[in-house]
């Protein structure tokens, strides 16, 4: 499913040339749970960044046999990146957001209402996403994701702004995710989620390494 070679991403910065990822490579052949742990600045959220096509890299990255810098239009719809605090409009509703998403659906057969009440936003539906507290949108913002039914779906930091109980079930419907044919990717300082995680890597100077 997924395909990293010897991956590089470098930045300019006044200090000079940043190595991000120096040379990072990675094979997942079957839906899993994957956490990709490591401290800020490590490299986590870039390699996430490069596997969407978000931004250039030097090496390979091929998603369902594709590689990802030749076919941005079909990653589109094989892959979803998640970031912090970009997905959602403030002035729509927690149900004009879910209805959006839905509208993009590639084949998803995701329930919309379990997934609302399970994350506990069924109360919240008429609420617009600018009256949420940073927990409540962030658990919006994985509904989303799910709802999208992309093959390949990539998390930074699911569970931020989340107490313990909340977390916990976030862990379970990414996992309940992969065992519906996704790979689920997700960049976390979170020790819950490592729980729920096939696989856990670790990641230090750009560097990727197997850690569970």
């Amino acid at each position: 499913m997924l395909e990293v070679i010897n991956v590089k991403v470098k930045y300019k910065s006044r200090r000079g040339v940043i190595e991000a990822l120096r040379g990072v490579s990675l094979r997942l052949n079957n839906p899993l749970l994957v956490a990709v742990i490591g401290p800020s600045g490590s490299g986590k959220t870039t390699l996430l960044k490069a596997i969407a096509g978000r931004i250039p890299y030097e090496g390979s990255i091929k998603v369902m046999g594709l590689e990802v810098k030749d076919n941005k239009r079909k990653m589109d719809e094989l892959v979803f990146y998640l970031p912090v605090g970009e997905v959602l409009i403030n002035d729509l509703t927690v149900n004009e957001s879910v209805e959006l998403a839905s509208m993009s659906n590639h084949g998803g057969s995701v329930s919309v209402g379990s997934l609302l009440e399970w994350l506990g936003l069924s109360n919240l539906g008429n609420r617009r996403i600018i009256e949420l507290s940073t927990g409540e949108k962030r658990r919006v913002e994985l509904t989303v994701a799910l709802i999208k039914g992309r093959r390949v779906i990539l998390i930074d930091e699911p569970t931020v702004g989340l107490d313990e109980d909340n977390a916990r079930r976030v862990g379970e419907l990414l996992k309940a995710a992969s065992r519906q044919g996704r790979l689920v990717i997700v960049a976390t300082h979170d020790p819950i989620l490592l729980e729920y995680s096939d696989l856990v890597y670790g990641m230090r100077d750009g560097l990727l390494h197997l850690y569970l």
